[in-house]
């Protein structure tokens, strides 16, 4: 009757007591262990961390300014109006002519303008236009011929861009190579077509920072000017622009 002895043999091969049973105990201690392990070190790693601070940066704006020149006047106008101001405009710089300037058929009026760049960044672009010109009697004329210098067959001008030592480089307006020649209409179609900012006449680029340029500004009565021009003047203003 030894066929008990096998059965019992089988039935100690499987329960909690079994070396199986055990082996899995094992296996699972290992497992939450290794679980145990791997959240203990993550939560050690996230608290090793590092920082590096840039302290006092600021960012700035540069200035684009600019005096204007003319003739040799002592006293440069600003393309800023003072400390104070709030725009960097400056409608008040001195005049290119003035009434005392008194111009008879052929006979043309030069004026010369240093535009100087004394701001910190560097002007890509220069330009210039005439937001008005209009007729006005001349002061003490006996008796105005009642014609607008300023329309058709009126007075004539130019812009020539110049040296250091005001010697021509090259007519800027109307455009020709070295010197510039009074041509009909000429202050006409310039205060026609150049009347703002955004129709300005362009000058090329410059100055750059601490750099001039130099120009000579003529008017003049054609040559055969009618006698409704006698004893009237135009009255324009001339606004320089630089931008970057």
């Amino acid at each position: 009757m030894r066929i008990a002895g096998p059965l019992r043999t089988a039935a100690r091969s499987s329960g909690r007591h079994s070396s199986t049973w055990r082996l899995k105990k094992a296996l699972l201690s290992l497992v939450v262990l290794g679980g145990l392990s791997c959240f203990t070190l993550t939560s050690a790693f996230a608290l090793l961390n590092g920082e590096s601070r840039n302290i006092g940066s600021s960012v700035s704006s540069g200035t684009l300014t600019f005096s204007d020149k003319v003739n040799n006047n002592v006293t440069l106008c600003y393309s800023y109006s003072g400390a104070t101001s709030s725009g960097n405009v400056n409608t008040g710089c001195d005049p290119l002519f003035t009434s005392a300037t008194q111009m008879y058929p052929g006979a043309p009026a030069t004026s010369r303008v240093t535009i100087a760049n004394n701001g910190s960044l560097d002007a890509k672009d220069l330009s210039v236009y005439m937001p008005s010109c209009t007729a006005a009697p001349t002061p003490t004329a006996p008796s105005p011929g009642g014609a607008d210098p300023c329309a058709v067959a009126g007075a004539q001008f130019y812009i020539q861009e110049t040296d250091s030592a005001f010697t021509a480089t090259s007519c800027r307006y109307p455009a020709a190579p070295g010197t510039c020649t009074f041509a009909a209409n000429t202050l006409f179609f310039f205060k026609s077509s150049a009347n703002s900012g955004p129709t300005a006449f362009d000058l090329g680029s410059g100055p750059a920072n601490g750099q001039s340029r130099y120009f000579v500004i003529g008017m003049q009565l054609p040559t055969n000017a009618s006698n409704a021009l006698q004893g009237e003047e135009a009255v324009f203003n001339l606004t320089w622009r630089v931008s970057t």
